[in-house]
């Protein structure tokens, strides 16, 4: 074998005894770098999985997989900005330590780490803006070892910035957020080992941050739930067990909410000892808010009605109460009627409300009656003084239909509304019988004419017929149980 083979085979061995090494000590740093991101992983699992034993919210979750996160990675600070899908943005909901605006603004940030993190938290990052908004529009992690000569990253002359990694939490290719993590703390810059440890710690914190939005949203609703619940029971109070008992009159109401809680009302009470009070109303909020608007209007009614036989005058004082005690796009239509039990003449006073029916002559005539008025809760008093009082005397045989605009306004498959025309028609068609035969001929009518479409709106009516004229004094079974005086 010659001398020059001989020498290249020698240098051949020794090559490849150096590639063997590099190789080895290649694997073994790769095999080191994968065991630290098992060990990483496993005690990032521990981690929530305590915090879960104990409590699940969104927030403190994420608190323990950014502290944790920083931690492992000995980061100088961090960051977690979740997507808002309506805002179509990103904001950052827990920030550690002295992490840098990655988001340029006009406004100076400073140092002091209270203050930067204010900024942080109140300021959005748009999708595809900055560092952040790319990585979670791309959903791609990015390692910046030179952050300065990155448009990307905003410059500030108050954090410095020498390393940045920014990955996304994303489950399969849904984008959740973005952890970003700023400068090591023993100087020197990120490196891939840091970044594909970040992105093994980004996945499970992905999954855990999915998990308790659908927790927390699940517990979200159930408490919606449970407070409807609750405000529905209160509902039912407010609204009148039966109808008054008053010789001569036949009376019958409803009240079906489209939501759990609805915001139309009604109410029987006593003004005097001669006169009835009768008022139906809807307010312009539905569900807990409505409630409650309603509860008020309730209460202030029966406190200001007392011996009070105006209804405008009653109307005038509500109206204040509205306007200066609820918000200022709340309102109320009504109608309140008070019913002289010896005479059955009717005084009535209309707030923006659908207007008042009254047939007459045993159904061959009919009358929309609608008075000056306006909502309550809308204007001042100047304005509202063209509330006017409407006097009808009601004669045997003859029916009154009060009802909220969720009657006419019922709407079928077609998208048209069930409208005047056919209540009128409906109402007629059983006004031989009782007055709750006319009340369920008219919401059987429109659960026919809607199908199986839902109730987009609450309803609420009040029939009142006039069976007799009455020769001496009622004797009268207020609404509630016995014979309790309903003035509270």
């Amino acid at each position: 074998m010659s001398k020059n083979i001989l020498t290249l085979i020698i240098i051949i061995l020794f090559a490849s005894v150096i590639i063997l090494k590099k190789r080895i000590r290649f694997l073994r740093v790769y095999s080191e770098t994968r065991m630290k991101e098992r060990e990483a992983v496993i005690s990032f699992l521990h981690k929530i999985g305590e915090r879960i034993t104990h409590s699940i919210d969104l927030q403190g979750s994420l608190e323990i997989i950014t502290n944790f996160i920083v931690e492992y990675t000995h980061a100088e600070s961090g960051a977690i900005f979740l997507l808002n899908e309506e805002e179509n943005a990103l904001r950052a909901k827990v920030v550690i330590g002295l992490f840098p605006p990655l988001h340029q603004t006009t406004e100076h940030a400073f140092t002091k780490r209270k203050f930067l993190t204010e900024r942080i938290m109140r300021d959005k990052v748009n999708l595809g803006e900055g560092i952040i908004g790319y990585v979670a529009q791309s959903g791609i992690t990015q390692l910046i070892t030179d952050p300065q000569n990155d448009p990307r990253v905003p410059q500030t002359s108050d954090v410095s910035i020498a390393s940045l990694m920014v990955a996304p939490l994303k489950i399969k290719d849904k984008v959740l957020g973005v952890m970003a993590l700023a400068n090591k703390r023993d100087g020197i810059s990120f490196d891939e080992r840091d970044k594909s440890l970040l992105e093994s710690l980004s996945d499970q914190a992905a999954v855990t941050v999915d998990i308790v939005k659908l927790y927390d949203q699940l517990a979200k609703q159930q408490r919606i739930e449970q407070e409807l619940r609750v405000a529905h029971d209160f509902q039912k109070l407010l609204l009148p067990k039966e109808c008054p008992s008053v010789e001569g009159l036949d009376m019958a109401a409803i009240s079906e909410p489209a939501l759990e809680v609805g915001g139309d009302y009604y109410d029987f009470f006593w003004v005097d000892e001669d006169h009835l009070g009768v008022v139906i109303a809807d307010v312009s909020g539905k569900g807990i808010p409505g409630a409650l608007v309603m509860s008020m209007l309730r209460s202030a009614l029966r406190a200001e009605s007392r011996n009070i036989l105006s209804p405008a005058a009653v109307l005038k004082v509500i109206n204040e109460y509205i306007r200066t005690d609820t918000q200022v796009n709340v309102f109320i239509t009504a109608i309140y009627a008070i019913i002289d039990i010896r005479t059955h003449k009717i005084l009535f006073a209309r707030a923006g409300h659908e207007p008042l029916v009254i047939f007459t002559d045993g159904g061959k005539k009919h009358d929309f009656v609608a008075p000056n008025g306006i909502a309550l809760g809308m204007v001042g008093e100047d304005i509202f003084n063209i509330t006017e009082n409407r006097e009808i005397t009601l004669a045997e045989g003859d029916t009154i239909v009060l009802y909220t605009d969720g009657v006419v306004e019922a709407m079928n498959k077609a998208s048209e509304e069930y409208g005047q025309q056919r209540l009128l028609k409906t109402a007629n068609r059983s006004l031989h019988g009782k007055a709750k035969e006319v009340l369920d001929a008219v919401m059987a009518d429109i659960r026919e004419f809607s199908g199986d479409l839902p109730q987009h709106d609450d309803i609420t009516m009040i029939v009142i017929k006039v069976k007799a004229l009455m020769d001496s004094v009622t004797s009268r079974a207020p609404v509630g149980s016995g014979t309790e005086n309903l003035n509270y």
